[in-house]
C-alpha cells in the first residue's frame, strides 16, 4: 500500500482517482460516525417535489446567540470561520418537519440550530454534511432562556409596571378597567397583514350590526430589530388619545402568525415595557398556537388569533346588550307584577269601601231611625218641660213681682223725700238766696260787675239791686 502511494505521488493521476482516494480516506475515518454540530443555516433551498433540503452550514467570528436569526446582511469571507454544504434527504426532511411542528419555527436561512450530521463525500458533488436529526429542545431552550432574561429585566427595571404575584407575571395593564362596550379601538399591525384584514372583516360582518371606530397604527410586527419601532407606535397611541381628547376602549396588537423567531419581537424588552405601561387595555392576537410571548403575559387579555380578538369584542358587546335586555325584561316583569299587585289592592280597597260604605249607611240609617223616634218623643217632652218651666217662672214672677213692686215703691218714696228736701223753695226757706242777672241765675260773682242790675231772690221776696262795688273777701259766711 505504501509503495502504491509513493508511486502515485510520483506519477500523475486522474481526478477521479484522487476523489476516490479522498472518499475512501473519509469513509475510513468517518464511517458510521455521527456528530452534533451548532451552526447557522444559509443558502437554504427546499425542493418540495422531492422532499429534499439543500443548505450551507456556517460559523462566524462573532456568532449571534443560538436560536436567533442573524441580522439581514451579507457576510464577507473574512467574517466566516467555517463553512460546509449540507443536505437533508427524506429521513432528515421528516425530522425537520417534526422540528417545525414542535417549535413553530420554519427551518431556513439565518437560523442557528443544533443538528446531528454524518460526513459524506461524493466524487462528483464533493463534501457534504447529511442532516440526520435536529434538536428542537435546543431551539426552545434558547428561546425560553432569552425570554426569562427579558422578564427578569422587566421585574428589576420596571417594578411599577411589571411584578410577580403568587408565581404569576402581572402588569399594570392587566389591572386596567375594561369597558362593558368596546367601540373606540386602536389597532397596531402591519398595513397589509392578513390578520389585520381578518380582524376588520370579523368586526364589519358581525351579525348584530355593531359599529366600531377603528384607529389604525401601522408598524412592522416581526423581527427583533423592529422592537423599538413597535414600542414607539404603542406609546404614540396615548399621544393620539390626548390630541383627540378621547380615550380608547382597547388597543389591539395583531399579526397573522408566523415562525417562532418571527414572533421574537413580542419577547423584546421595549415592546413588553410599552404594553405594560399602556394606559388602555391591550389585547394581543399574534397568531401563535403554542407558547405565550411576553407580550401575551403582560397584556390585559391574550388571544391566539386576530379573529379570536374580534369575536371576544363582539361577544362582550353582545353580553352588554343581552344584559340590558335582561334588565328590560326584569323591569317589564316587575312593572307588570306591581301593576297586578296594585290592581289587586285596588280591588280589595274597592270591596272594602263598598262594604264599609254599606256598613256606614246602615249605621247612619239606624241612627236616623233612632233620632226619628227620639224626635217624635222629644217635642212632647220638651213641651211638657217648657210648660213646667213656664209655670215655675209664672209663680216666681208673681212672687217676685209683688216684692219688687213694694221695694220699688219704698225706693221711690225715699227719692221723693230727697227731691223735696233738695228743691229751691226748701233751700230759700232755709235762708239761702238766688242771684239773677239778666234772667240768669249766677252761680258765682265772675259775671257780675259794678253798676250791674241784679235780682236777689229770697223765699217769697225779690230784691232789685244795683252793684256799687266788687271786692274779694276771705271771711267764712257759713260759719254760723
Amino acid at each position: 500500500m505504501a509503495s502504491l502511494y509513493l508511486y502515485r505521488m510520483m506519477a500523475p493521476m486522474r481526478l477521479s482517482e484522487l476523489n476516490e482516494l479522498i472518499r475512501l480516506t473519509l469513509q475510513e475515518s468517518f464511517a458510521w460516525q455521527r456528530f452534533w454540530v451548532v451552526a447557522e443555516i444559509t443558502n437554504h433551498t427546499y425542493y418540495g417535489h422531492k422532499g429534499f433540503h439543500y443548505f450551507d452550514l456556517v460559523e462566524t467570528e462573532e456568532p449571534v446567540a443560538p436560536t436567533t436569526r442573524m441580522p439581514r446582511k451579507s457576510k464577507t469571507a473574512n467574517s466566516l470561520t467555517a463553512k460546509i454544504a449540507g443536505v437533508a434527504w427524506r429521513e432528515g426532511a421528516i425530522r425537520i418537519r417534526a422540528f417545525e411542528q414542535e417549535t413553530g419555527q420554519v427551518f431556513g436561512n439565518e437560523l442557528q440550530v443544533l443538528i446531528e450530521v454524518s460526513v459524506d463525500y461524493h466524487p462528483v458533488y464533493g463534501l457534504k454534511l447529511t442532516l440526520l436529526d435536529i434538536d428542537s429542545r435546543f431551539t426552545l431552550g434558547q428561546l425560553e432562556q432569552k425570554k426569562q432574561a427579558t422578564i427578569q429585566r422587566l421585574l428589576l427595571e420596571r417594578p411599577d409596571f411589571v411584578w410577580e404575584q403568587e408565581g404569576q407575571l402581572q402588569s399594570a395593564n392587566k389591572e386596567l378597567y375594561l369597558p362593558p362596550v368596546i367601540q373606540r379601538i386602536a389597532v397596531v399591525s402591519s398595513k397589509n397583514a392578513a390578520g389585520y384584514e381578518d380582524f376588520l372583516h370579523s368586526l364589519d360582518t358581525n351579525s348584530f350590526g355593531y359599529k366600531f371606530e377603528i384607529h389604525p397604527f401601522y408598524a412592522t410586527v416581526q423581527g427583533e430589530q423592529h422592537a423599538l419601532e413597535l414600542a414607539a407606535t404603542i406609546a404614540a397611541i396615548e399621544t393620539r388619545a390626548l390630541e383627540l381628547e378621547q380615550d380608547f376602549d382597547a388597543v389591539i396588537l395583531i399579526r397573522g402568525g408566523g415562525a417562532a423567531t418571527d414572533l421574537l419581537i413580542f419577547d423584546q424588552f421595549e415592546v413588553a415595557e410599552a404594553i405594560a405601561a399602556c394606559p388602555f387595555p391591550v389585547f394581543t392576537g399574534i397568531g401563535h398556537q403554542k407558547n405565550e410571548t411576553i407580550a401575551d403575559l403582560l397584556a390585559h387579555t391574550a388571544f391566539k388569533t386576530p379573529t379570536k380578538v374580534a369575536e371576544f369584542i363582539i361577544e362582550r358587546n353582545r353580553g352588554f346588550e343581552t344584559g340590558l335586555f335582561t334588565i328590560l325584561h326584569q323591569v317589564q316583569l316587575l312593572s307588570r307584577q306591581l301593576v297586578s299587585e296594585q290592581l289587586s289592592f285596588l280591588d280589595r280597597v274597592r270591596f272594602s269601601l263598598s262594604y264599609r260604605t254599606q256598613e256606614l249607611l246602615n249605621q247612619e240609617k239606624q241612627q236616623i231611625r233612632e233620632m226619628h223616634a227620639l224626635v217624635r218623643r222629644q217635642p212632647q217632652r220638651l213641651l211638657n218641660n217648657q210648660q213646667l218651666l213656664l209655670q215655675e217662672m209664672k209663680t216666681g214672677l208673681q212672687v217676685n213681682t209683688s216684692g219688687f213692686i213694694r221695694t220699688r215703691e219704698k225706693d221711690l218714696a225715699h227719692l221723693l223725700r230727697l227731691f223735696r228736701m233738695s228743691s229751691p223753695e226748701k233751700l230759700l226757706a232755709r235762708g239761702f238766696a238766688l242771684v239773677v242777672k239778666e234772667g240768669k241765675v249766677q252761680a258765682n260773682a265772675t259775671e257780675i260787675h259794678p253798676e250791674d242790675m241784679i235780682q236777689i231772690l229770697f223765699a217769697g221776696t225779690q230784691l232789685d239791686a244795683a252793684v256799687k262795688h266788687k271786692k274779694e273777701y276771705d271771711g267764712d259766711p257759713f260759719n254760723l
